[in-house]
C-alpha cells in the first residue's frame, strides 16, 4: 500500500486546518466510510463465492476494497493523534 502520499497529503491538510484555510474531517463520517468499506468487502466476497468464474475480476476488487479499508482505517488513527505529531505510514 502507499502510504507516503496518503500522509503526505494529511500533512498539507494538517497545514491547511491550522490556517484556518480547511474544514476539520469528523472522526465519526471517516468510521461511517469504513461501515459501509466493510459491507462493500463482504458483498464481494459473497459475490466472487457464487460466481467463481469470474475470479480475477473480483481479487482485483477485493483487493481495491482492502486497500480503501487499510486507508481509511489508518486515517482514522491519524486523525484521533495530535495534529502536529509527524505522521508514521504503516508502509510506503
Amino acid at each position: 500500500m502507499a502510504h507516503g502520499k496518503l500522509a503526505e497529503k494529511l500533512g498539507d491538510y494538517f497545514a491547511r486546518l491550522g490556517e484556518g484555510r480547511a474544514h476539520k474531517i469528523k472522526p465519526a463520517d471517516v468510521e461511517k466510510v469504513i461501515v459501509k468499506l466493510r459491507a462493500r468487502h463482504a458483498d464481494l466476497v459473497a459475490d466472487a463465492a457464487k460466481q467463481p468464474e469470474h475470479e480475477a475480476r473480483h481479487a482485483a476488487k477485493i483487493s481495491a476494497a482492502e486497500d480503501l479499508l487499510a486507508r481509511a482505517e489508518w486515517l482514522l488513527v491519524q486523525l484521533s493523534k495530535d495534529a502536529k505529531a509527524p505522521l508514521h505510514p504503516t508502509q510506503d
